[in-house]
């Protein structure tokens, strides 16, 4: 556990180091509901949405009354991080500043989750490829990948991909015990895939897929026959759904009635009212810019993703992973099949194709998997990877180009070709690191670790890099065990816990 440990805080600690000052409507649609609820005791945001630093227009309305259009899930969370800033603040009769309460809300609604996932990841690479490589794979996908930038923005698209990992995860420790599957790790799994169904509404068909390879995992033991295999799981999910169901009455009349379906503003409200709110079939063309087109593709912003492709069939051929790589494709697939039917599938103001961003874990999982010989492929694919992630993470993961997300637009409704010039990174990204890089104050609070400190610039990413890198360092090495007899012998663990 102590090896765990280490991950878990270098993971927190980068993922904590960023402050988002700046609003965002997206982050205030899950912020407002948390202060409305502590100050106001109502799930209404009138208070909120239309003037200061928490107004929105990511809202939905209902008898005259205004309401985030967020599924609940991240603001449930959310609320604990901000539960011990509330009582400090009723104390004191002093409110905390915007910035420090969306600090305690992201750390606890979407940090620890995901420096959790990250630390499954640690142990399941950790068994099958050792140490060193848990320790590389961890660093690449918190580094190298856009779960930086989201993991540290109060949005639920890294917190349902770290939940649906966790819940793979817990599944696949539980069904390598020789012992019956127990209680609490089935209860556990329930909780996980019932609060992604409360956090990300297009999560749920992924959610549906780990079911599906629980149920293979378990019925291969012979436990479908088991009561607790279909009781467990309920009764961990049961929680979440009751408080799905009682938000959506509360806010909108009726249990099985969504935010999408009551939105304020008429141009969201005409994209969600086709389809299954919103989604209808993936286009080709869709699938085309976010895969590989540098204005919002995946594999553009973060190619060492592309290493998952040939990941997949090592995994494949590895003995006891084959159903887990072809879960890890499912998953993937899912989310862009979704995205690509999804009118607005660019995302808004974001620097890469957000809604994918739960399925990067399963796409950095089967890298793991593959021979030292893809070393020469994937180091220069890293180092270009880390470029724009760590980019946005230090100027925010939404950005404020109109010109782009017009071009992103009119290429939606087929009027052009979306032109390979259209690059976040040079169009959004590094305009706002250059012009905020010779900021002496910036609004309310350093916006990372490193200006807190009086770094500068560049230079304020020193200690997020090397603390980080030190830890997961830490815990990649052997830990030397003496023998029973008290002997200087020592002996190597196997495992990341």
């Amino acid at each position: 556990m102590r090896r765990l440990a280490i991950v878990f805080v270098a993971c927190l600690f980068a993922l904590a180091y960023f402050v988002r000052v700046a609003s965002n409507p997206n982050e205030n649609s899950r912020m407002a509901p948390v202060l409305a609820a502590f100050w106001q005791g109502t799930l209404s945001i009138d208070a909120y949405a239309s003037d200061g630093p928490t107004s929105t227009t990511d809202r939905s309305v209902r008898g005259g009354r205004a309401y985030s259009d967020k599924a609940p899930g991240t603001s449930m969370l959310a609320a604990l991080g901000y539960a011990p800033l509330y009582l400090v603040e009723r104390l004191t009769h002093r409110e905390a500043p915007y910035g420090v309460r969306k600090w305690c809300m992201t750390v606890a609604a979407v940090a620890i989750p995901l420096a959790a996932a990250l630390c499954a990841l640690f142990s399941l690479v950790s068994t099958s490829a050792g140490l060193r490589a848990a320790a590389a794979i961890t660093a690449l996908a918190l580094f190298a990948t856009p779960l930086l930038p989201f993991g540290s923005a109060l949005v639920g698209h890294a917190l349902a991909g770290a939940l649906l990992f966790l819940a793979f995860a817990v599944i696949r420790r539980a069904a390598e015990r020789p012992a019956p599957t127990r209680w609490r790790d089935l209860a556990a799994a329930g909780a996980l895939l019932g609060l992604v169904a409360a956090t990300e509404f297009p999560a749920v068909p992924a959610a549906l897929l780990v079911i599906a390879y629980g149920l293979v995992r378990l019925g291969r033991r012979g436990e479908l026959g088991r009561a607790r295999t279909w009781v467990a799981p309920v009764l961990g999910a049961a929680p979440f759904a009751v408080g799905l169901a009682l938000w959506n009455l509360a806010c909108f009349g009726s249990p099985f009635s969504l935010g999408y379906q009551h939105l304020a503003v008429p141009v969201y409200r005409s994209i969600h009212s086709h389809g299954l709110v919103g989604v209808n079939l993936p286009r080709l063309d869709v699938l085309y810019y976010l895969t590989v087109h540098p204005a919002r593709g995946l594999f553009a912003g973060a190619p060492v993703l592309l290493l998952a492709l040939p990941g997949l069939w090592a995994m494949a051929r590895r003995e006891g992973w084959r159903l887990e790589a072809l879960l890890c494709l499912a998953v993937s697939c899912s989310f862009l099949a979704i995205n690509a039917g999804f009118p607005e599938w660019w995302g808004g103001y974001s620097y890469t194709a957000r809604h994918l961003v739960p399925a990067v874990p399963f796409l950095v999982l089967p890298i793991a998997f593959l021979s030292r010989r893809w070393l020469w492929v994937g180091i220069p694919l890293t180092m270009a990877s880390v470029v724009q992630p760590l980019a946005a993470a230090f100027t925010g993961p939404f950005t404020a180009d109109g010109p782009l997300v017009r071009l992103l637009a009119r290429a939606d409704s087929g009027h052009q070709l979306l032109p390979w010039g259209a690059w976040p990174l040079a169009d959004q990204l590094w305009s706002e690191l250059s012009t905020r890089a010779g900021e002496v104050d910036w609004p309310a609070y350093a916006p990372n670790g490193g200006r807190v400190l009086g770094l500068r610039g560049p230079a304020s990413a020193l200690p997020l890099l090397v603390g980080s890198w030190t830890l997961l360092w830490m815990a990649a090495r052997t830990i030397r065990q003496r023998k029973p007899g008290g002997a200087g012998e020592v002996a190597p663990t196997a495992m990341g816990s």
